[in-house]
């Protein structure tokens, strides 16, 4: 049985091939630009991949991990390492909104995954089918065939 296939990871996986052909194709042109880009493609498909979970505390750590690659990209990019307490600062902020956050990201509507219900075969009787017009003369139970009685109904009289 194959799971369920989510188009948003496909998207996550293209983002991050697209981010580091940019990020190879500006750092032969600029220099210094291949870390700060390829963490800043990776904090997006780290956030688009947790999303495509359909689980807020999944959503929840995909935005502890994308905060923390821009932080990097942020500090590659400018070179200057105490903005490293930038992420900090939001992870602290992260955790103290834990439970509001994974609430009302489970609140969303699109937070959902699309219902499928999976392939079942029709119900087949393991018994053969009655004749049309007519009831079957004996049924089942406990493993022996009981005849039904008959249809006559002064026989009880």
């Amino acid at each position: 049985m194959r799971p369920q296939q989510n188009p948003l990871r496909g998207v996550a996986g293209g983002l991050l091939i697209i981010g580091l052909a940019f990020a190879f194709f500006f750092s032969r042109s600029q220099g210094d630009l291949f870390l700060p880009i390829f963490f800043f493609a990776l904090a997006a498909t780290t956030l688009i991949g947790s999303i495509s979970t359909y689980n807020p505390r999944g959503v929840y750590g995909g935005l502890h991990g994308a905060v923390w690659l821009a932080g990097l990209g942020l500090c590659f990019l400018i070179g200057f390492w105490p903005w490293i307490l930038l992420p900090v600062g939001v992870t602290i902020i992260l955790g103290a909104l834990l439970r509001p956050i994974t609430t009302n990201i489970g609140n969303m509507g699109w937070m959902a995954p699309p219902l499928q219900a999976p392939y079942q075969a029709p119900y087949q009787s393991p018994y053969p089918p009655p004749a049309q017009g007519s009831a079957p003369a004996t049924y089942q139970e406990g493993g022996r065939e009981i005849p039904y009685p008959p249809d006559n109904p002064s026989a009880g009289q």
